[in-house]
């Protein structure tokens, strides 16, 4: 049951937080930690991992009981006034359950918002880990949501880096952006 919890409240947070994302094409052969040379990055490092972001967005304050790190593009927002871009990072215990047990779950959770529906599955490398990877959209007050979920397991815990965009913004105008956070996404 506490897994499923996990589960449950990681998808709440992602509807939340207005977590949406679209999809972005990981290449295998990619160097970790290569930032775009176009877009000048800031470098976000406490609660036991760093990454680097873009220097337009900004760290938010937003808690949560898994949450450790949230940032976001204070230049976007949805039709509704919510935000347009934010990438959340959450950390748990992985309490011996097999990470792709792990993302079977939250994927199958996921499946419970209205209007959802995987866009594509990937598996990809994260801080030198086999992460597991799916997009997907859903609907929100007839707001389109698009969020990408990537999940590895590192040091004993499981990671989730959220990241998503709300309509009118989608990740296909972000994906820079994303890519920058989670190909420099270091656990310490």
């Amino acid at each position: 049951m506490k897994k499923y919890m996990f589960a449950i409240i990681l998808i709440i947070a992602v509807i939340l937080s207005v977590v949406v994302t679209f999809e972005y094409v990981t290449n295998t052969n990619q160097t970790l930690n290569q930032t775009s040379p176009s877009i000048p990055t800031k470098t976000y490092s406490a609660n036991g991992i760093s990454f680097n972001y873009s220097a337009d967005w900004e760290e938010g304050n937003k808690t949560g009981q898994y949450l450790i790190a949230y940032v976001k593009d204070p230049k976007l927002n949805s039709s509704d006034g919510k935000p347009g871009a934010v990438v959340e990072v959450m950390k748990r215990t992985s309490n011996g359950v097999p990470l792709k047990r792990f993302y079977d779950d939250v994927k199958g959770e996921a499946s419970n918002v209205p209007g959802y529906g995987v866009m594509s599955e990937t598996t990809t490398t994260v801080d030198n880990v086999t992460a597991y990877e799916f997009t997907a959209r859903a609907m929100d007050s007839n707001v389109e949501e698009q969020f990408d979920i990537v999940l590895f397991q590192k040091k004993g815990f499981i990671y989730m880096i959220a990241c998503g965009t709300r309509a009118p913004t989608y990740l296909s105008d972000e994906e820079e952006n994303f890519d920058i956070i989670i190909n420099s996404f270091k656990v310490q």
